[in-house]
Parts: structure tokens; sequence; C-alpha cells
């Protein structure tokens, strides 16, 4: 059992699932999110975000900039541009 996990942009939401960590690029380095963490409010930096989800795969997006705040195990990131990697392997 994990925490939900939702990635907002202006344009979409990126996405919204259950995750069991989430690795994310802040202003100053990474912090790692794990379930019944603290609360915490995050500037978002720019650079790749993890998201491991149940059953041991995971998603990947870059993302740049913004805000993040985990709060009842529940983590919403609020970015300028969340792009999937794969999406941008394919282009």
């Amino acid at each position: 059992m994990g925490f939900q996990c939702t990635v907002v942009t202006p344009e979409q939401q990126a996405f919204d699932a259950e995750a069991t960590q989430v690795i994310l690029p802040t202003h100053d380095g990474l912090i790692g999110i794990l379930k019944d963490r603290a609360p915490i409010l995050v500037k978002v930096g720019k650079g790749s975000l993890r998201i491991d989800l149940p059953g041991g795969k995971s998603e990947r997006f870059a993302i740049d900039g913004g805000i993040a705040q985990m709060k009842d195990n529940k983590l919403t990131i609020l970015t300028k541009m969340a792009e999937a990697e794969n999406q941008r392997k394919s282009e």
C-alpha cells in the first residue's frame, strides 16, 4: 500500500495513481517521498521525476519547476511541464 500521487500541468493531469516512492527534483537537490511522510511543501526544480509504482514498475517524467505538497498521504505536484520520458524517446 502506497500513497496517492498526482502530477498536474496547466494543460492536463499528467499522472494520477498510487505510488510507493517518488524521487522529486527540488530547487536544491533530490528528495524522496514515501508513505506516511510528514507534511511538506517544496519548490520543484527542473529534472527527472521518478514515480515508483506497486509491483516494481516506475514512471518517469521530465518536469520544469513548480511546487509539490505532501499531506495526508497525497502528493500533488504542480509543474509548468511534465513530459513522459517514453514520449520524448519516440519523437
